[in-house]
């Protein structure tokens, strides 16, 4: 049977995540400039956020003539060589990456001995904003897994340039016109034979080897991939029990209508008990709960994939992010595709292994 000459409206994904509408930021008494203040060249326009060590305003760049994303280091850090360290850090890895799902760098420079990064500016929500405007605080499944994959493809392109990325998590991923971007570079670290000195990253999503100080891999960063696709698909971390509201008729996949929890970061330098360290930590104790216990309808190979990439040896996981992304791939059919449907797809005799 042809088909009529009327075509369904493409595919719109996050882009057409209604829920969440973007509020301007009120000016906020524990940043140290306000709106109007200069900084060097840069005129700040509003407050985004405020870090451990840095403040991230949006500013005017009278040299590119548009709005950007300030990233300065705060007034209490800037005698800690540590801080220093992850700027120079950051600055250094984004002037060499370039990749549609990773953050633009424009320049970088010190004002009022003040070192400071810009950077591309995002109007739109982190998928961690995405989540909280959610009833169940997760994705339609085939949003869950593209937006994986778009982060994905930044991870495998950051492993190809020789870095680890350490710190993936819905906040770490903001939507441009609803591709998601990865932004947030100061604790990427060169894969080496090297095991870390410090426990940076952001506890529910750290793999055990990354927790343990122990040799990382692009392993350690497809444990990361699991856990962001498992809190997107589920609404819950992978060592989350299931509650009783979890228990709710899923959604079709054709269906086109589809005080947030702390986050404990450890920048760790400081040793833990053992008995500490389960308890931050208890992905070293405890086996990630079978995602269809939050989800009931979940594609059984999915689960496969997702329980593949959280197992506690690295050796057990995918070792790349590309044979993580081939595995992926087939459960895109249709308008939820990334691709067209004869664009050729990479099938490597060694993805199973990978």
């Amino acid at each position: 049977m042809a088909e009529s000459g009327i075509s369904r409206p493409r595919y719109q994904g996050l882009a057409a995540a209604r829920r969440w509408s973007h509020e301007p930021s009120r000016p906020r008494a524990d940043f140290s400039l306000a709106v109007g203040d200069r900084v060097g060249d840069l005129t700040i326009i509003g407050h985004l956020a405020r870090g451990r060590l840095t403040e991230l305003y949006q500013v005017w760049s009278t040299d590119h003539w548009t709005a950007l994303t300030g990233k300065l280091v705060a007034p209490g850090c800037l005698d800690d060589a540590g801080a220093g360290v992850s700027f120079r850090r950051e600055q250094e890895v984004l002037r060499r990456l370039s990749h549609p799902n990773i953050v633009r760098l424009y320049g970088s420079g010190s004002a009022a001995g003040r070192p400071f990064l810009l950077l591309e500016y995002f109007a739109g929500p982190s998928l961690f904003d995405v989540l909280e405007s959610l009833p169940k605080r997760r994705l339609h499944v085939p949003d869950a897994i593209r937006a994986t994959m778009h982060i994905g493809a930044a991870v495998h392109y950051l492993h190809r340039q020789g870095f680890l990325y350490r710190d993936i998590k819905p906040a770490n991923v903001l939507l441009r016109e609803g591709i998601p971007i990865l932004v947030d570079f100061d604790v990427v670290r060169k894969i080496d034979a090297r095991r870390p000195s410090d426990r940076l990253g952001t506890a529910p999503y750290m793999a055990p080897e990354q927790v343990l100080r122990e040799h990382l891999s692009p392993a350690t960063d497809v444990y990361g991939l699991g856990a962001l696709l498992y809190e997107l698909l589920t609404g819950h971390w992978p060592t989350e029990e299931p509650h009783d509201d979890d228990d709710w008729e899923d959604e079709l996949w054709d269906d086109d209508d589809d005080p947030p929890p702390a986050r404990v970061s450890s920048g760790g330098k400081e040793p833990l008990r053992t008995r500490d360290l389960h308890t931050r930590y208890p992905q070293l104790r405890n086996a990630p709960v079978p995602p269809r216990e939050h989800r009931p309808h979940l594609d059984r190979q999915l689960e496969r994939i997702l329980l593949r990439c959280l197992a506690p040896q690295p050796c057990d996981r995918f070792q790349t992010v590309s044979g993580l992304l081939a595995a992926l791939a087939p459960h895109l059919k249709g308008r939820y595709r990334l691709w067209p449907e004869a664009a050729p797809i990479e099938r490597r005799a060694d993805t199973r292994s990978r």
